[in-house]
């Protein structure tokens, strides 16, 4: 999901090869990820700290201390969301995010392409920010979660270079208008509107609870990238020219724009085809964490 405009239609018809990978178990990686192969070793208490606790969704003063409301950059995105802190709730460590459906349009994004806004939706970001580099070479970022899919609906589970450092962007969780993930790795050797790796999962129930995740390393002034799926390796892709940049975390339930299966100039582009009523997109158990090199 980026700051800039994508063609999520030539996104979603390019293909993709599939992967298979082994059952993970923290904190060891598998040795070997697809063309990836190379040997991680184990890492150690006095290397690793967390920068986000799984139980900071178990209250509203744990959620305050690692989470901000709103994206990084204002209310609205790419969708025709926007975004209120009101339809954002917490209950038995679970974070909800709730998009309701207007009457009327709210006015419209202040992001390409301009979507006029159907929605009032939540997301948020994490206080922290995720910069790989010689210091933190590492990075773990993992959730669990459960969401509507469908026409018009966007939840996303994603991080995001600062602007302008766009890319770089992971989507470890992405669907866009229907019931198939997309693990997406954005870099500036890709054109504008395409990702340079895209990893397609389908054949699951994105309505059950779910287990996401990607690893991040340092490669030189790259970053590789492990992409999982209930503790299955499924892809490895390479973030060129990553390295030293700062990113964001962000999970958010955007609705509309691509998602409705349509584009600026569409006749149906003014009503943002979508669900009606109440859509939701739940997480639990996430937190990312990194090694420190001393």
């Amino acid at each position: 999901m980026s700051e800039r405009t994508i063609d999520r239609r030539t996104l979603l018809t390019r293909g993709s090869a599939a992967a298979a990978g082994g059952v993970l178990g923290l904190p060891l990686l598998p040795s070997e990820a697809g063309a990836q192969t190379r040997t991680r070793a184990r890492r150690t208490a006095a290397t690793w700290e967390n920068l986000v606790d799984k139980s900071s969704f178990s209250s509203t003063t744990a959620f305050t201390r690692e989470w901000n409301h709103g994206y990084p950059w204002g209310t609205t995105h790419n969708g025709a969301a926007k975004m209120l802190s009101s339809k954002v709730s917490l209950s038995g460590g679970v974070l909800t995010l709730t998009a309701t459906r207007l009457s009327q349009p709210d006015g419209q994004s202040e992001s390409e392409p301009h979507a006029p806004i159907w929605y009032h939706s939540g997301t948020v970001h994490a206080k922290e920010q995720i910069l790989v580099n010689d210091q933190f070479p590492e990075y773990d970022i993992q959730g669990e979660f459960r969401t509507q899919t469908g026409q018009g609906i966007w939840p996303a589970f994603w991080t995001t270079g600062i602007y302008p450092d766009w890319p770089p962007e992971s989507d470890i969780l992405e669907y866009v208008g229907d019931s198939t993930n997309l693990f997406n790795t954005w870099t500036k050797q890709a054109g504008e509107n395409d990702p340079a790796e895209r990893h397609e999962l389908s054949g699951h129930d994105p309505a059950t609870w779910h287990t996401y995740r990607v690893w991040m390393e340092k490669d030189g002034d790259d970053v590789l990238l492990d992409y999982y799926f209930d503790g299955t390796w499924k892809a490895g892709h390479r973030g060129v020219g990553w390295a030293g940049i700062p990113q964001y975390l962000i999970i958010n339930l955007q609705m509309g724009s691509w998602a409705s299966g349509i584009e600026p100039g569409d006749p149906a582009w003014n009503r943002q085809p979508g669900p009606s009523g109440n859509t939701t997109f739940q997480a639990r158990n996430v937190w990312f964490g990194r090694t420190r090199n001393w």
